[in-house]
């Protein structure tokens, strides 16, 4: 990857090199990415595409982990597609369908959609996530690891004019987006609020060998229960490819006790319910080599509107994660595009102070889904709103009457029970 050193415009300023750790260097780009994961390499490599001058900042040093289920929805696989990766993610562990336990089995297709592709896939964000830098890198833009965005810098008007980098640095843009995560410094900084903010979901995994062949299949465990409630999420066993699952579960925030549930110890239970012949580790074992990971997914936009003067939110930042389902990569990849476009649109045809046509084309692309989706994420946090729902999803004949509402019927996917 390229990094500031191997360009002559960003290996010095004003002439002089970065000699000394204390001295503080300015850089100034076009626009400036915080953040290095799926939203930000998306965001980087659609403005490239200009001509814009672009900068990557993480703090990490890639490859590197990210706790994830590591699924790719069809539309996911059809954003990475039309980034020019379609070779590459053919190469991805395939998946044709998904198995429903609710508890009853049922199976679905992914829909049928013109242009669209009829299957998702597995891969780990070790290599999906440096696959997407890589490319962003391919692009032109600036990549710059173990760069630890601290917080924002801002004019005299409060607009944000770049980033300080802890240890002091400043690197300065005409336009910032943060895709710097669900714990998001920059938005922290600027004290944001959201009429949606709250919204979140818990989830936990590990990734693991087992004793089972490989599936093409997304399994969905629905009978998801805490001390007799049931929850408002699900469990889910992945298939990997070579013989490894990555198995994990998640729920909503909108259940009132939930932060009294161990996730790690719920995990635990849960593996303890999924066949023995399997022989899966235990979880005492998958905490000691360190394959357990949890983490939070802001959901429903909990930064609304989605930009300030100066910068624009996505991916986790953004509160980008689908709120019925939790489906956060695909969503990473739209905003981080949608992001990328528009802020090049509004520098050249504006200026860095208005970037509503980025809200416009969330709205358009979301806001009657999210809305949606926030109303059944409060419903469902109700044990008994929830269990009804599991009763009623276990219908086979509520089901096909349910797809068929949701779907026209050359595109709607195949229900197998």
């Amino acid at each position: 990857m390229r990094t500031p050193s191997d360009r002559t415009d960003t290996a010095s300023i004003g002439g002089r090199h970065n000699e000394t750790k204390s001295e503080t260097v300015t850089e100034r780009f076009d626009l400036v990415i915080a953040g290095g994961g799926p939203s930000g390499s998306a965001a980087a490599w659609r403005a490239a595409q200009t001509g814009a001058k672009v900068v990557v900042l993480d703090k990490a040093t890639f490859p590197r982990d990210k706790p994830c289920g590591d699924g790719l929805t069809a539309r996911a696989v059809s954003y990475l597609q039309k980034m020019g990766l379609a070779g590459e993610v053919a190469a991805f562990h395939r998946i044709n369908r998904v198995t429903v336990f609710s508890p009853s089995s049922w199976e679905l297709s992914f829909p049928k959609r013109p242009g669209m592709p009829d299957h998702g896939a597995t891969v780990s964000r070790t290599e999906l996530d440096t696959m997407l830098l890589k490319h962003a890198d391919s692009a032109g833009a600036v990549v710059r690891q173990g760069a630890e965005v601290a917080g924002p810098v801002t004019d005299d008007r409060g607009r944000v004019i770049g980033v300080s980098l802890k240890g002091g640095e400043q690197v300065l843009g005409d336009a910032v987006i943060a895709a710097d995560g669900a714990y998001s410094p920059i938005k922290r900084a600027l004290k944001l609020d959201s009429e949606y903010n709250g919204y979140s979901a818990i989830a936990i995994r590990a990734e693991m060998d087992a004793h089972v062949a490989d599936s093409d299949s997304l399994d969905i465990y629905l009978k998801l229960e805490f001390q007799g409630d049931q929850l408002p999420g699900y469990g889910w066993v992945f298939p990997m490819g070579g013989g490894r699952l990555n198995i994990g579960l998640g729920y909503v925030n909108s259940y009132k006790n939930w932060q009294a549930i161990n996730a790690t110890q719920f995990l635990g239970e849960f593996l303890g319910t999924l066949p023995p012949e399997w022989r899966l580790p235990s979880i005492e074992e998958l905490k000691k080599n360190k394959s357990v990971r949890a983490w939070r997914l802001p959901m429903g936009f909990t930064a609304w509107p989605p930009w300030r003067p100066g910068v624009l939110f996505a991916g986790d930042s953004l509160g980008a994660g689908k709120p019925a389902s939790g489906a956060g990569i695909s969503k990473a990849l739209e905003s981080g595009l949608a992001a990328g476009e528009c802020a090049m649109a509004a520098l050249e045809n504006g200026g860095p102070d208005d970037f509503t046509n980025y809200a416009q084309q969330m709205e358009a692309a979301w806001g009657k889904e999210y809305r949606r989706g926030r109303y059944f994420h409060k419903l469902a946090g109700n044990p008994r709103v929830a269990n009804a729902g599991i009763k009623l999803i276990d219908n086979a004949r509520f089901r096909d009457a349910l797809l068929k509402s949701l779907y026209k019927k050359a595109q709607g996917p195949l229900h197998k029970f």
